[in-house]
């Protein structure tokens, strides 16, 4: 004998007659008034969005940003992949590596806009010659202004030489950006005028201020330039002011000047 209550249940769950004993008979509910007690129902949990539907329910900024992280992970897979070097191109980089830019030409720039110094030429016993204004020279419109001037002039009077003697000039008459050197083509563009510039000057010596005039680019225009006048290189006063332990390494070259001077 079964319970309606059984068979409902039965019925609820979705379980069909197969379940049930043929022969088995369906006897009223035991509760009050013969009525069936309704079944709970039970809900299944909803399967889970597609990937599609959830990207579509957010909102529309983070739409918007999802779609362009997307795109750039597209854009990364899909980029051209550069061909590996050969090995013979790796052994031609190794034996002729790239030449970094010339220092000159980086700085070959005139500093400010400022006007190239004027500078008159007068006969002398030596003509001193560095190898530009600095920035606070051609401001002042005066060459070797301040300390070093007064450090020149110090200088040349412990070899007997007072300042109406020499005549002060520099080669290239501009002054470069940040005080730098002047690039190459400027100072061999300003050659053929301090040529003319030391003839009228008259000078006995050359003295050249400035570590560059060391270089070896520069020795063959010094020698056109001086010809079989002797010359002399001492580093800059602007140097000395700095590097005070330079001043023996000059003293040296001054007493040689003072020595031909004299002779």
């Amino acid at each position: 004998m079964l319970s309606s209550r059984y068979l409902h249940l039965h019925e609820a769950l979705g379980l069909g007659p197969m379940w049930l004993n043929q022969h088995a008979k369906v006897r009223p509910s035991e509760t009050a008034g013969g009525n069936v007690p309704s079944v709970p129902v039970i809900r299944l949990q909803a399967a889970p969005q597609p990937v599609a539907e959830a990207v579509r329910s957010l909102s529309p900024a983070a739409h918007q940003a999802r779609l362009a992280a997307a795109a750039v992970v597209d854009e990364k897979k899909n980029a051209p992949i550069a061909p590996a070097a050969t090995p013979a191109q790796l052994r031609a980089n190794v034996e002729n590596p790239a030449e970094p830019p010339a220092i000159e030409e980086q700085q070959a720039q005139v500093s400010d806009s400022l006007p190239p110094l004027h500078i008159d030429v007068r006969p002398s016993e030596i003509i001193v010659i560095s190898i530009c204004p600095s920035t606070k020279d051609s401001a002042a419109n005066q060459l070797f202004s301040g300390s070093v001037g007064v450090l020149l002039d110090n200088m040349l009077a412990a070899i007997d030489l007072q300042p109406q003697q020499v005549h002060k000039t520099c080669w290239v008459k501009s002054a470069p950006i940040n005080n730098a050197h002047p690039a190459t083509a400027q100072i061999k563009a300003a050659a053929g005028g301090l040529a003319n510039e030391l003839a009228q000057s008259q000078a006995k010596a050359v003295l050249f201020l400035g570590q560059i005039f060391e270089h070896g680019n520069q020795r063959m225009l010094i020698r056109n330039l001086c010809g079989n006048l002797p010359y002399f290189i001492i580093p800059h006063p602007a140097r000395l002011l700095r590097q005070t332990h330079l001043k023996a390494q000059a003293w040296t070259e001054l007493k040689k000047l003072k020595r031909f001077l004299q002779a």
